[in-house]
């Protein structure tokens, strides 16, 4: 293989890797703080999707001030969700909420694809490109597009790493998520802590959305596709793991991308899933975390 090929296959990796990552490590921390899995987080890229294109598209503003509006338009849908209806349900089903928690999300899924259906039709509505331009260095093509891609995504989880890390509000988050009832102890409000996990879960989805609308145009079913990608970098990277979220979505998108030159379509899912499988059997808590590791 020629040195240019290899090195746009791994640039094109990296863009989807990071997607995956960013779709990825919302699901991680909505399940390393709440233990609940989001079956309708595709719906929340969905949603990122629309209102980019609303911003970029019917109001002709700057892209970056669409990747705003859905980060901060997603975070207050995820806060509205996780008060309004799963810590309704978390406090009045008892033990047996986590389970009702999967048919509520399930059928939060099925409501947003209906309302997109109602209110948008069943039409797509893309952006050809965020930047127009490439670059071009010898025989090796960088398209501009994909580079503020993969920029904007590896800043976003830059400043969640940060923001984990280093904030005393992240820091609260960590230890609900280690230990809720310690947490609970040490005077940390949890059910605030749920809320603000689950509507950042929810922006890091709505930007995964906003970023990736020149490749999964605005739809009612734009979701279906990097929400099952996400759950594959879930499960590879370790339950709850953030750090081994984003690790397994580089490997994903690098995954593809190879499989995608080198083998017919299609393929690429084949050898994911059958890792996917393996993981599963073999090392059940990821790929990137030891048994029990989170955040």
């Amino acid at each position: 293989m020629e040195l240019s090929i290899f090195i746009q296959l791994v640039v094109l990796g990296l863009v989807r890797g990071s997607m995956y990552a960013l779709m990825g490590v919302g699901l991680s921390l909505i399940f390393g703080i709440m233990e609940i899995v989001n079956f309708a987080h595709g719906e929340l890229f969905m949603i990122g999707c629309y209102l980019m294109y609303f911003v970029a598209a019917m109001l002709g503003l700057p892209f970056p001030l669409g990747i705003l509006a859905s980060g901060i338009g997603l975070l207050i849908v995820g806060v509205i969700l996780e008060k309004g209806l799963i810590s309704t349900l978390r406090k009045k089903a008892g033990r047996e909420w986590l389970m009702d928690s999967f048919v509520l999300t399930i059928g939060l899924m099925v409501i947003f694809q209906n309302l997109a259906l109602i209110i948008f039709g069943g039409v797509q509505r893309g952006i050809p490109n965020l930047v127009f331009g490439r670059i071009v260095l010898g025989d090796v093509v960088f398209i501009y597009d994909h580079m503020v891609i993969l920029g904007f995504a590896l800043l976003t989880v830059g400043l969640l790493w940060y923001f984990i890390k280093y904030t005393s509000m992240g820091k609260a988050i960590r230890a609900t998520s280690q230990h809720s009832e310690a947490a609970q102890t040490l005077g940390i409000d949890i059910n605030q802590m749920y809320a603000i996990a689950f509507g950042i879960g929810a922006a890091l989805a709505g930007i995964a959305g906003a970023l990736l609308i020149t490749l999964f145009p605005a739809n009612p079913n734009a979701g279906m596709g990097p929400v099952l990608k996400s759950f594959v970098v879930v499960i590879l990277g370790g339950l709850g793991n953030i750090k081994g979220a984003t690790a397994a979505g580089i490997l994903v998108g690098l995954l593809e991308a190879f499989a995608l030159f080198f083998l017919a379509g299609g393929w690429q899912n084949v050898i994911v899933f059958s890792i996917v499988i393996a993981v599963l059997i073999f090392k059940p808590a990821g790929l990137f975390a030891r048994a029990g590791e989170r955040a």
